[in-house]
């Protein structure tokens, strides 16, 4: 080819790529700027980043927003603030829009929009909102105060209790919908901040009759007292008819032609407002009754929390007030229950699955006994959940009611003193229940035998209590809720478990004792017991004693099929407990030391030979004479103390009263006088 021929031939290639290499180089250079000849309401935004553009866009709305508009109505002139009736622009959809033109397609299509640029603009509208219902107050304010002569589409009122009836009648008014959208074209032209509105003459499309109708349904709702009923939350109210002609208000419909009777539910919701605690219930969860007459296990159903619903409220007041003026009292649903119905259908029928009763003498023990049975009575343990006494009880204290009584503290038994004896005798409670949850074939998390062994409970299958320890405690260890029950009489507890242990059954067997240790007798000192005076020789049990041994007791599994199979084996020591005898002090060593003597009587022995026997003893002699006119009595003791028959130790004084004779006067000599 000769080079001028192909000269010509690259020359329109040339001319192409030429203006491809601009526009790649002009759409580098603007890359996240808005293309060229875009504007956005007018406003050139051109070049302009996202951000520049949005403040642009936004200065722009400021300025509408901040400019009153005028309007007038039968040449009256009103002022218009936009921001009272909520004028506002949608800046980020114009934006996206002004930042996405001529992007569309692919390279080529881009080039030719990229060149069109150059010659054709594009403006994006910029849409804007506002508040219609803040437009149609405004204009019936401007009717009112322009207008001389308003239409009137007529209206019932209630006032101070009486029914007061305005009839419509014919007169002007503004166009609304025309108006409208005049004030919304005026508030978003930058330009004309002016229009005039139009008016029209307006005939009423309610009549007479309308209105007289309305007025007689007024009346209807006014004329008596209304009661609105909820049997399933237990309330009712009742709507006096002052508070329902507060309420009532009328509005004209032109579609069906009528004057409509409303109650407000504004007027509603302040009545109902006192009310709400009453009205709005939390979620009830469905409960199992256990019945121990009968061992019928039932299911109280659940219930959804209510709501207050104004509105449902406010329909069935104009119903009721319309007609027989009672009727329901209608709530919304509240929050749903954590354990439903439907939820403890489940679990299957539930039944009685073990039972255990122990005697309960005693005072203060029975009392304590009583008031933590009570307290457990109706527990319900979920499958997999675990059982605390302590923590269902908390800890027993005056306060709740306990009182005090025996416990074991350090070893031994001891019935006052100690915080331990609040809630005294309660491990006979833990106890029954302890042999509920092994019956039961439960599953035994905590417990803890006595240190001393009583013969009222079952060996080893038996618990002591404390707090924060030693606890009872067990796992549901099966597919359905265990329901605890405590009933008790004056000298018995029982605990009954309600449930569904796959038909399981568990008894116990019992190993021999082993490691017998038998208890010791001690003496001690009656001195140191309260309220115990004894004398030499005579003794008395303050405590019992009792035998330690060791004890196994195994828990023997019968399941549905006939098998059998051995479960836990428990092993405890139960320590002993020393016999304690009190004796006099002089007796503790078991042999007689120093111990007083117990004096004979020796009223109306001689003096001396009681002096002598007193003082071979030991004893201090104090004489004490007391004149007698009885010779026999001389030198007899007539009194001794201390008397006869108390114990007196050596070196002690015993005083003697001894007679001592002396002879009575002779009697007056008397003289005889001869008679004259």
């Amino acid at each position: 080819m000769k080079p001028r021929v192909a000269l010509y031939a690259l020359l329109p290639i040339a001319l192409f790529l030429l203006p491809a290499g601009v526009f790649w180089v002009d759409r580098s250079i603007a890359e996240g700027e808005i293309p060229r000849n875009v504007s956005i309401a007018g406003i050139d935004v051109s070049g302009l980043s996202y951000d520049d553009a949005m403040l642009t866009v936004q200065a722009y709305e400021r300025q509408l927003q901040t400019t009153p508009a005028v309007f007038s109505v039968n040449d009256k002139s009103f002022r218009l603030d936009p921001s009272s009736v909520s004028l506002e622009a949608d800046e980020q959809s114009a934006v996206d829009e002004a930042m996405a033109q001529r992007m569309d397609g692919g390279p080529i299509s881009r080039f030719f929009s990229w060149v069109g640029g150059f010659s054709q603009s594009v403006d994006i509208p910029l849409p804007f909102t506002v508040d219609r219902s803040a437009v149609r107050d405004q204009l019936n304010s401007w009717e009112s105060a322009a207008i001389p002569n308003p239409a009137y589409e007529g209206a019932v009122l209630v006032e101070d209790g009486e029914v007061v009836v305005e009839y419509p009648r014919e007169g002007q008014r503004l166009e609304e919908e025309t108006s409208a959208e005049i004030v919304f074209e005026t508030l978003i032209d930058p330009n004309g901040r002016e229009a005039r509105l139009p008016v029209i003459d307006s005939v009423p499309v309610v009549t007479n009759s309308d209105v007289d109708a309305a007025a007689a349904k007024v009346r209807r709702l006014i004329n008596s007292d209304v009661t609105l009923t909820n049997d399933d939350i237990g309330f009712a109210m009742t709507f006096t008819a002052d508070e329902i002609a507060r309420a009532v208000y009328t509005e004209v419909n032109t579609d069906p032609v009528q004057i409509d009777v409303l109650l407000d539910e504004a007027v509603v919701a302040d009545l109902l407002e006192p009310h709400r605690s009453e009205i709005e219930l939390p979620p009830v969860d469905a409960q199992f009754k256990a019945e121990i007459s009968n061992d019928n296990v039932s299911i109280i159903p659940s219930r959804y929390g209510t709501k207050m619903d104004v509105s449902a409220v406010t329909a069935e007041l104009m119903k009721a007030a319309s007609g027989r003026k009672v009727g329901p009292f209608p709530v919304a649903r509240g929050d749903e229950p954590d354990f439903t119905t439907e939820e403890a259908e489940a679990f299957g029928p539930l039944g009685l699955v073990s039972k255990f009763t122990t005697n309960t003498p005693g005072t203060n023990r029975v009392h304590n006994i009583h008031l933590m049975a009570d307290t457990v009575d109706g527990s319900v343990v979920m499958p997999g959940q675990i059982f605390s006494i302590n923590e269902v009880v908390g800890q027993r204290t005056l306060e709740k009611g306990y009182l005090e009584d025996c416990a074991i503290i350090n070893g031994t038994v001891q019935c006052e003193g100690s915080e331990t004896n609040i809630g005294g005798g309660v491990s006979q409670f833990s106890t029954t229940l302890y042999n509920a949850v092994f019956y039961g074939c439960y599953e035994d998390v905590e417990h803890k035998p006595h240190s001393l062994y009583f013969k009222k409970y079952p060996e080893v299958i038996e618990a002591t209590m404390g707090y924060p320890s030693p606890d009872l405690k067990f796992r549901n260890n099966s597919d359905a809720p265990v329901i605890i029950r405590a009933t008790y009489t004056n000298s018995t507890i029982t605990v009954l478990f309600y449930g569904n242990i796959g038909g399981k059954k568990c008894t116990a067997e019992w190993g021999e004792r082993t490691h017998l240790e038998e208890y010791e007798t001690i003496y001690v000192s009656a001195d140191e017991e309260e309220d115990l005076d004894l004398n030499p020789g005579e003794e008395k049990r303050i405590q019992s004693g009792i035998n330690g041994f060791t004890q196994t007791v195994t828990r023997i599994i019968e399941l549905p099929n006939g098998t059998t199979q051995r479960g836990k084996t428990w092993t405890w020591r139960y320590s002993t407990q020393d016999e304690k005898i009190a004796v006099h002090p002089c007796m503790v060593t078991g042999e007689p030391v120093n111990c007083p003597v117990e004096l004979p009587s020796y009223v109306g022995t001689s003096y001396e030979s009681a002096k002598s026997e007193l003082a071979s003893a030991g004893f201090v002699i104090v004489r004490i004479e007391e004149t007698t006119t009885d010779e026999s009595k001389d030198g007899i003791v007539l009194a001794m103390d201390p008397a006869a028959g108390t114990f007196a130790p050596s070196g002690a004084s015993v005083t003697l009263t001894v007679g001592v004779y002396s002879a009575p006067p002779p009697p007056p000599t008397t003289t005889t006088t001869p008679a004259p």
